[in-house]
């Protein structure tokens, strides 16, 4: 059996599901196909944070549209715990100053209003967070949704406009004819369209070489932690202060759920995953928990006796650039949007804007040029 649709879009992460809605809401009829069940990749296991804070300095109107964009879509439709709580980045020594003054001045220029706090003032946003940090920023504009309701509550956009939702249909192939995309062989079947984006996190370089096209997305390895459930302790985003030439120890994200459980979520710094390592179910890394918990009890000593309750382990898509590849790649009717960083939440309605501003032959908002997929092809060349 051929199925058939004006757009399909493989990958039903949030990154897939907020291009799926775009393109519904457009007017397109689409088709999803997801390998397993959506957002049932690094988007579940995401801590799906929605910010501005510390991020990339040329992305700052995209991130802050986004950020609007998810309060927008919390307003439609209050159905996947959006939390706009803010978000504190702690300094541990004052070396760390200059880095912290540096970020606020590059935020504030961009029209935000991130603060660098002493301790007491930070106690007065965190009460709890009583370790001996010397200083933090604060931003107030960060917010937490719910990974799992978010990807639905997008996907069910979809659905409204028509699109249908295909699981289990692992896309093989982009079939093309006459020098333009018609559609994606898949392990159920074939599916046929004009148009296919393909948004597939750590999967998608496989699938756009079927297609001729070469995109320099790697894998890496995400750790998280969840605590049992405890009552409200932490009331923001926590994370280190992104130092000068990187954040300490990569990455490192604490917040407390709706649930009470208090997670963790760190990424080591360079921690590319061999080929491969995207498809198999590792244990977290001992030394991973033992700097988790260090960090948690170091700014929350209160919860000493707290115990962890799991750990799962998932693989982002990472570009040399830290930048997500979106846009036209390839034959005519391919478009990639896969690159995530570890900050795919925040940037997906802004990535599936450019797509849907593309296809429809409108002018972004917003810079689209430094996503383009090609962008270290022309480097190399230059």
């Amino acid at each position: 059996m051929v199925n058939r649709a004006d757009a399909i879009v493989v990958g039903a992460g949030v990154v897939g599901a907020a291009v799926a809605a775009a393109l519904s809401a457009a007017g397109r009829r689409v088709t999803v196909l997801e390998q397993g069940v959506p957002g049932g990749a690094v988007s579940g296991a995401s801590l799906a944070c929605i910010g501005t804070h510390m991020m990339d300095e040329e992305e700052l109107p995209l991130l802050a549209w986004c950020c609007d964009a998810w309060a927008a879509l919390d307003a439609q439709a209050p159905r996947f715990e959006y939390s706009r709580c803010g978000q504190l980045r702690f300094l541990k020594h004052d070396g760390e100053r200059r880095s912290a003054e540096t970020w606020i001045g590059i935020e504030r220029a961009a029209g935000l209003a991130p603060e660098l706090l002493e301790p007491d003032a930070v106690r007065r946003i965190e009460p709890e967070l009583t370790g001996p940090i010397v200083a933090a920023t604060w931003s107030p504009n960060s917010a937490v949704v719910n990974p799992f309701l978010a990807v639905r509550t997008l996907l069910d956009a979809a659905r409204s406009g028509g699109a249908g939702i295909v699981a289990g249909a692992a896309a093989t192939r982009i079939l093309t004819a006459g020098g333009r995309v018609a559609g994606v062989e898949t392990a159920v079947g074939r599916f046929e369209a004009p148009l296919v984006v393909i948004a597939g996190g750590p999967w998608t370089q496989d699938l756009a070489a079927t297609a001729g096209v070469d995109l320099p997305i790697v894998p890496r390895k995400a750790q998280c932690l969840a605590t049992v459930a405890t009552r409200p302790v932490i009331r923001t985003v926590v994370g280190a202060c992104k130092a000068e030439g990187g954040v300490d120890a990569g990455y490192t994200q604490i917040q407390q759920a709706a649930s009470g459980q208090v997670l963790f979520n760190t990424v080591l710094e360079g921690g590319v995953t061999a080929a491969g390592g995207r498809d198999s179910v590792p244990e977290v890394d001992r030394a991973f928990v033992h700097d988790s918990v260090d960090t948690l009890l170091f700014l929350f000593p209160r919860l000493a006796a707290l115990d962890l309750l799991r750990s799962w382990v998932r693989y982002e898509a990472v570009t040399p650039d830290d930048r997500f590849l979106t846009g036209p790649a390839g034959p005519d009717g391919l478009f990639v949007a896969a690159g995530d960083g570890g900050t795919g939440f925040v940037r997906s309605l802004g990535m599936a804007r450019i797509v849907a501003d593309r296809i429809a032959g409108k002018e972004s908002p917003f810079r689209d040029d430094i996503y383009r997929p090609d962008r270290f092809v022309e480097r190399a060349a230059a």
